[in-house]
């Protein structure tokens, strides 16, 4: 598994969930629920890790979605 990117911020999450998702991209996602406890503060993030084949795949799709802007993604 490799980074794809990291965030604090659910609803992003939620969105690159959706389009790896409808693509068909195995993806996981670490640290959720501390993120959640962390009360918004930033200091703890999810991190969205997927195949290292399918990594380039990914940063595509992101990079031609409406969060491209929205996100930092991990090369």
């Amino acid at each position: 598994m490799k980074d794809l990117l990291f965030s604090d911020n659910p609803v992003i999450i939620s969105r690159v969930s959706a389009l790896l998702g409808s693509e068909d991209i195995e993806f996981v996602v670490l640290g959720a629920h501390a993120s959640l406890w962390g009360g918004g503060i930033g200091a703890i993030q999810s991190r969205v890790m997927v195949e290292q084949n399918k990594h380039t795949k990914a940063v595509r799709l992101i990079r031609e979605s409406s969060i491209a802007n929205d996100v930092d993604i991990e090369l």
